[in-house]
């Protein structure tokens, strides 16, 4: 697990306290937030510790420079609380963050790519992400080989195609979460890149 101090107004770096976030366990994401952003610390904090290593890992999907993600996801919550009493409400703290960082890693690897791509921050990008075992989403009569041709079959996928499994199996999103994150004109866009992709990714365990 990555261990990240956390970034404080005065420029300087503490480790958060276990105890200071302890009492915000069993609060709503909409109201966790809220005391966020009238100022309360603790919840910032609380905000910090439960998703760190979330967001850590989902940006390495992008990229698989550690240093850039980790800077990444210090820009962002540095960011977020300069910014904290215009940010909007929110009920799900984790789609608010992962759709930021999502912007702020894409945004990053289309600047250090600028000399060779143009196009939208939405395309010219990797996600890296594979099928494993380990992942309840694999059912464990699957031999080797199909776990091996279901990667092969799942690298072979649009990125956009790839992303919309990667949140639908890996992080249990739903559709309209999947908009949201991906910007998607409507969640029928959604639907109709899940179900391309799950009947690609079937017919190579057939």
């Amino acid at each position: 697990m990555i261990h990240k101090k956390l970034p404080l107004k005065d420029g300087h770096n503490s480790y958060p306290k276990k105890e200071e976030s302890s009492s915000f366990k069993n609060m709503a994401d909409i109201d966790i937030w809220k005391q966020f952003k009238l100022g309360n610390e603790s919840a910032f904090i609380h905000i910090y510790k439960t998703n760190f290593q979330n967001l850590y890992n989902y940006g390495l999907q992008f990229s698989k420079d550690t240093s850039m993600v980790e800077d990444c996801i210090q820009d962002l919550f540095i960011d977020i609380r300069r910014t904290r009493e215009r940010l909007s409400d929110t009920t799900s703290i984790k789609l608010y963050l992962y759709k930021s960082i999502r912007r702020k890693v894409l945004q990053y690897v289309k600047s250090s790519r600028k000399r060779f791509w143009s196009g939208s921050i939405d395309e010219g990008y990797n996600f890296h992400f594979t099928f494993s075992h380990e992942y309840h989403l694999i059912a464990k009569q699957l031999t080797d080989e199909k776990v091996k041709r279901l990667n092969r079959a799942l690298a072979e996928l649009p990125q956009r195609q790839r992303e919309v499994i990667y949140y639908f199996f890996y992080e249990q999103l739903g559709y309209q979460e999947i908009k949201e994150i991906m910007d998607f004109a409507n969640i029928k866009s959604v639907r109709n890149k899940a179900y391309i992709a799950l009947k690609t990714l079937r017919k190579s365990c057939e």
